[in-house]
């Protein structure tokens, strides 16, 4: 199950990248519950900083935005919660974390056909 981490973020100044490498020693238990850390170029999440996202296969991608590293523990939770669901919809199959309810920033389904 992976854990999708931006590592532009944030682009616009000049330490892009800095979010990623601050968050990934934060993640280092993720891969025994599971959950793949995976670095990709972009979460479509700009102009805010600190995009994460979670996604599976039959599953929907879900975007939160304004992720500190204080945020890793609810990040793995998330995720493993995630995989465990059937449909991954926020709040109709799956349970998203209080902590990071109020930064959940995009829903988006895979296509079809």
């Amino acid at each position: 199950m992976p854990l999708l981490v931006c590592r532009t973020c944030p682009r616009d100044r000049t330490d892009t990248g800095s979010f990623g490498a601050a968050l990934d020693p934060l993640l280092t238990g993720a891969a025994g519950r599971g959950v793949r850390v995976r670095h990709v170029p972009c979460l479509g999440g700009c102009p805010n900083d600190g995009n994460v996202a979670v996604d599976g296969p039959g599953k929907p991608r879900v975007r939160f935005s304004r992720i500190a590293a204080e945020d890793a523990a609810a990040l793995v939770e998330a995720a493993v919660a995630f995989d465990a669901s059937e449909s991954g919809l926020p709040d109709v199959g799956w349970e998203v974390p209080d902590a990071l309810r109020g930064r959940l920033t995009a829903v988006t389904p895979k296509r079809v056909g």
